[in-house]
C-alpha cells in the first residue's frame, strides 16, 4: 500500500477543505476503500476519515413535518432496525437495507456508503486490465470480454452497473440530500447525486472535490403509501444483486392512484421507469398488469452476450415487487 496522509477533522468544514485537496478521498466506514487501496487500484495521498464526526452525521430521526432525515453515517444495522421503517411505506427501504452484505459489514458499513460506493465491475478492479472507466485504457473491456453481470439498460461507453441496495427505493421514494461544501450547505433531489449521462469518464456520483454527503431525507408518505424492494443474486448472502427492483405505490382500497419503479444492478446508475410506472396508476393489481408494467420496466434494454438472462430474471423482480407492494394487509 502506497503511503497516506492520514486527516482527522474535528469539524464538518475542516473535512470539506481537506477533501479538496489533489489526490484526496474522504471515507466513513472504508469497507471497500481499504480493499482497493491495497490493490493500489486507488492510491491517494491524503485519506480524510469521517467516522470522528459521527455524533453530527449519524442517526435516524423523524422531523415534525413528518421527515425521516438519515444521517449519511449511520450503519446499514441502525438504519434497518430503527421503528420509523416497520410499517409498509418505508418496507423497500427496510427491505434493501437488511439484504445488504452481511450482519458483520451492516454493523460497520455507512448509508451513504453504500449510496457512493465504486461499480464491482471486475475489469475496472482489476490491476491486470486496462479498463476505459478506470482511465488505464481505451475501452470498456467488458462489452466485449465477460458480461454476465453488467448494463442491459441504459449504457453508452461503459457497461458498468450501479452496486447500491439503497439507491433504488430511495429514488422511488422522493429523497433529497444534504452536502457540504466548505461553509455552503445545499440541499438537491436524491438524482442528482448520480451523472445524468453515465459515461465512463464520469464518477459513479456527481459530488465535487471536498462535497461532504450529511443526510438524506425522505419525505412524509401519503396515507395508503407502501413499497418493496426484490432482488436477484447467485448467492443468498454476502453478494451483489444481479438485478433488482423499488416500487412505491399509493392505494385508495384496491386502485393504484400513484406509483414509482426503480431498477438497480442493471445500469451505471439507478434507473427509474417512469412510463412503466405510469402503467399502474388507476389500475387494480392483477398478473397480466404487473406482466404488462415489467415487459415496459426493460423496454429498450440492450443485453450483451452473456446477460441476456437479466430481462428474464429482472422482468420476473418487478412482478414480485409488485405483487408483494399490492398485497392484503
Amino acid at each position: 500500500m502506497k503511503p497516506f496522509t492520514y486527516v482527522v477533522p474535528r469539524s464538518l468544514q475542516e473535512a470539506s477543505e481537506a477533501g479538496k485537496q489533489p489526490d484526496t478521498v474522504l471515507k466513513g466506514a472504508g469497507v471497500d476503500l481499504i480493499d482497493r487501496m491495497k490493490e493500489r487500484l486507488q492510491t491517494p495521498t491524503h485519506v480524510v476519515n469521517l467516522l470522528p464526526l459521527k455524533d453530527a452525521l449519524a442517526g435516524v430521526a423523524v422531523e415534525a413535518n413528518g421527515e425521516l432525515r438519515i444521517g449519511a453515517l449511520t450503519t446499514l444495522t441502525q438504519l434497518e432496525q430503527h421503528t420509523a421503517l416497520a410499517g409498509r411505506a418505508f418496507e423497500g427501504l427496510r427491505l434493501a437495507t437488511g439484504m445488504t452484505a452481511t450482519p458483520q459489514v451492516r454493523n460497520r458499513a455507512t448509508v451513504a456508503g453504500n449510496i457512493l460506493q465504486f461499480t464491482r465491475c471486475w475489469y475496472v478492479r482489476s490491476e491486470a486490465h486496462r479498463c476505459l472507466h478506470g482511465g488505464r485504457g481505451p475501452t470498456c473491456l467488458a462489452m466485449t470480454g465477460e458480461n454476465r453481470f453488467h448494463a442491459v439498460l441504459g449504457w453508452q461507453d461503459c457497461v458498468r452497473v450501479h452496486p447500491s441496495n439503497l439507491a433504488p427505493p430511495l429514488l422511488a421514494m422522493g429523497a433529497e440530500y444534504t452536502t457540504t461544501l466548505g461553509d455552503k450547505v445545499t440541499r438537491r433531489k436524491f438524482a442528482d447525486l448520480f451523472p445524468a449521462e453515465p459515461r465512463a469518464q464520469n464518477p459513479e456520483h456527481t459530488l465535487l472535490p471536498g462535497e461532504v454527503v450529511t443526510a438524506i431525507h425522505v419525505p412524509p408518505q401519503p396515507a395508503g403509501a407502501r413499497s418493496f424492494y426484490c432482488e436477484s443474486r447467485e448467492k443468498l448472502s454476502f453478494d451483489w444483486a444481479t438485478t433488482a427492483c423499488a416500487v412505491r405505490l399509493v392505494m385508495d382500497g384496491d386502485t393504484i392512484t400513484a406509483a414509482d419503479l426503480v431498477l438497480g444492478a442493471v445500469a451505471p446508475v439507478p434507473l427509474p421507469r417512469p412510463n412503466a410506472a405510469k402503467l399502474l396508476v388507476g389500475q387494480k393489481a392483477s398478473e397480466q398488469l404487473f406482466q404488462k408494467v415489467a415487459d415496459a420496466a426493460f423496454a429498450g434494454a440492450n443485453p450483451l452476450a452473456h446477460n441476456a438472462y437479466k430481462l428474464t430474471v429482472g422482468k420476473a423482480i418487478v412482478r414480485d415487487a409488485l405483487s408483494h407492494a399490492t398485497r392484503q394487509s
